[in-house]
């Protein structure tokens, strides 16, 4: 796993367990390299990261993709963001999934509506208050809420895999239990 000349991975998935991704450039970044690096922020993202991703497998959900700032070669990652896919989408709509996940969460930061803004006045999910990590449901009828070249809703599969500028394509990490 490399970053290439835009600063992004290599559009592909690459499967990782927690404990490759703590070894990764991801988190340790590249050797030899002469750009800043705050290995110490990105461990602490991983490991709230971690705390997150546990729910969701306990939860029966096993297909969990993380991308955003985090996956690019920039300094210090604001945040994690991912994605994953719910065995059962109902679950996303009736609001099961959220209640499952908020009794095994102490802080019940699982949902997905904005309410607090950060200190930039943004918007952002409870979730990214208390670990700075978004991981959003992917299923029919759920969307990024931005629009792609046509002007359509993009979906999370879709928007993750594709730079910030909507140019040029990257890879993402498929999170595995290891």
């Amino acid at each position: 796993m490399r970053f290439n000349e835009y600063g992004l991975l290599a559009p592909e998935d690459y499967a990782m367990t927690f404990s490759e991704l703590r070894e990764s450039i991801l988190v340790k970044g590249e050797e030899n390299s002469l750009l800043p690096w705050d290995g110490y922020w990105r461990k602490r993202l991983v490991d709230n990261l971690e705390i997150c991703v546990r729910q969701l497998w306990a939860c029966g959900i096993e297909e969990i993709f993380i991308d955003g700032s985090f996956c690019t070669d920039k300094y210090q990652p604001n945040d994690i963001d991912g994605y994953f896919l719910p065995p059962d989408p109902a679950e996303i709509m009736d609001g099961t999934l959220a209640m499952r996940l908020n009794q095994l969460d102490p802080y019940q930061c699982w949902g997905w509506e904005r309410q607090r803004f950060d200190e930039y006045g943004n918007l952002q999910l409870e979730m990214w208050h208390r670990y700075r990590v978004e991981l959003y449901p992917h299923c029919k009828g759920v969307y990024s809420g931005i629009p792609n070249e046509q002007g359509q809703n993009m979906k999370f599969d879709e928007f993750f895999r594709i730079d910030r500028d909507f140019l040029i394509p990257k890879g993402i990490v498929k999170l595995v239990k290891g």
